[in-house]
C-alpha cells in the first residue's frame, strides 16, 4: 500500500536543498522486519540505560511499523569556516569531535520536507531521535552520525496521537 508513495517520500529527502550542494544526508528504507525489531529491543535497553522514558514509549508505539525511513546525517565538513558549530574553523570543529552545523540543518531540511509530503499523502509519522539512536547503537544504520527514524503508518487512527510516557 505504501510502496509509491515511500518512492517519493525517499526522492523528497534526497532532492531537498543542501548547503553547497553537497550530498551529506544519507537515506535509509527499512522494511526487514527482524532489523526493526533489533531496532525497538534497543530502544527499551536505552530508556533502561538512561532513564529516558521515551524511548520505550517509542517502542511500544513502533511495535506494528512495517517500515521506516531514516535520515541521517554523514560526517562531513563543509570546510566554509562559518563558526555556526560554535567553532571559529571546521579544523576546531573537528579537533573537538563536533559537528558540523550545516549538515546538521540539511538533515533537518531532508526529514521536513520528508514528513510534509507524507502528511500530504495521508501517511501517519512521527521524526524519532530515539529509532535514530537505537539503530546506529545496532549498527543497522552506518555511515552516520546523527539518525532520526520516521515510521510509517496507515490506518483510520493515527498510532503516535495517544502516546504516553
Amino acid at each position: 500500500m505504501l510502496d509509491c508513495s515511500v518512492e517519493l517520500l525517499i526522492n523528497s529527502a534526497i532532492t531537498a536543498p543542501k548547503a553547497g550542494g553537497k550530498d551529506d544526508v544519507i537515506v535509509v528504507n527499512l522494511t526487514d522486519n527482524e532489523k526493526i525489531k533489533l531496532i525497538l529491543d534497543a530502544m527499551v535497553k536505552i530508556s533502561e540505560r538512561t532513564n529516558f522514558s521515551f524511548y520505550k514509549r517509542d517502542s511500544i508505539t513502533c511495535q506494528n511499523i512495517k517500515q521506516i525511513i531514516f535520515v541521517g546525517a554523514k560526517d562531513y565538513y563543509h570546510n566554509y569556516n562559518c563558526g555556526f558549530c560554535g567553532f571559529e574553523t571546521c579544523d576546531l570543529c573537528k579537533k573537538n569531535g563536533a559537528f558540523c552545523a550545516l549538515t546538521i540543518t540539511d538533515c533537518g531540511i531532508a526529514l521536513g520536507s520528508l514528513v510534509k509530503l507524507a502528511s500530504i499523502l495521508g501517511i501517519d509519522n512521527r521524526i524519532m531521535l530515539s529509532l535514530g539512536k537505537a539503530a546506529i547503537e545496532t549498527g543497522v544504520i552506518k555511515g552516520a552520525v546523527a539518525v532520526y527514524g520516521v515510521p510509517l503508518y496507515v490506518s483510520s487512527k493515527s498510532i503516535f496521537f495517544d502516546r504516553k510516557y
